[in-house]
């Protein structure tokens, strides 16, 4: 089967409870939850975390809670870590696993078909280890500077075998200026309300 894994822990530094924070009316998580769910890609969506409120508000629009670990929910423990601890646990409960989408709690500007179009690529190259959403422009210094900060696809096996995001055959999925945000801050948050308000 295919599942969505949403990380969303509780103790965010830049922005505090960051994946919680309102946006038009809900709370940010809300948005990847249900897309996911809207997708009609995933038999299950899960979101780990270690917080009892976020574990309250995913389960309130369709998540199942994997509950991680507090050595797990750390600033340097990072999303590939917590999607083999998830998968782990998912698939000791007798789940059998093909595919996962690693799907980021904070990206309102993500549609349907941004996912669609991940999954369809990844399986016209199952060589691939994975397919990522990537930006058009550099988004950070360091580490993956063109991600989009949406989600990325992989197969179980590139998840627990530990394969790394920046191996060379990745597949990159552009996602359009005007919904890329990756949001770490307040400012970055701002642009997110003002970008998903000119949708």
């Amino acid at each position: 089967m295919r599942i969505a894994v949403i990380p969303a822990r509780g103790g965010s530094e830049r922005l505090p409870r960051k994946n919680i924070k309102p946006l038009f009316g809900k709370p940010i998580i809300a948005y990847s939850i249900e897309t996911a769910i809207a997708s009609g890609l995933f038999s299950e969506v899960w979101v780990s975390t270690e917080d009892e409120e976020i574990g309250s508000i995913a389960q309130i629009y369709g998540a199942k809670i994997h509950w991680r670990r507090l050595a797990m929910a750390h600033n340097d423990v990072g999303t590939q870590e917590v999607m083999r601890h998830a998968l782990h646990d998912i698939m000791a409960k007798g789940n059998e696993v093909d595919y996962a989408c690693c799907i980021y709690a904070t990206a309102p500007l993500m549609l349907p078909e941004d996912l669609h179009r991940g999954f369809r690529a990844l399986m016209e190259k199952p060589e691939a280890p994975y397919a990522y959403s990537c930006a058009l422009k550099p988004q950070r210094e360091k580490g993956l500077r063109w991600d989009a900060g949406q989600w990325y696809w992989g197969s179980e096996r590139s998840f627990l075998n530990e394969i790394p995001l920046d191996a060379d055959d990745v597949i990159k999925i552009v996602i359009p200026d005007h919904r890329v945000c990756d949001i770490n801050t307040a400012e970055d948050l701002r642009r997110a309300e003002q970008l998903y308000s000119s949708l």
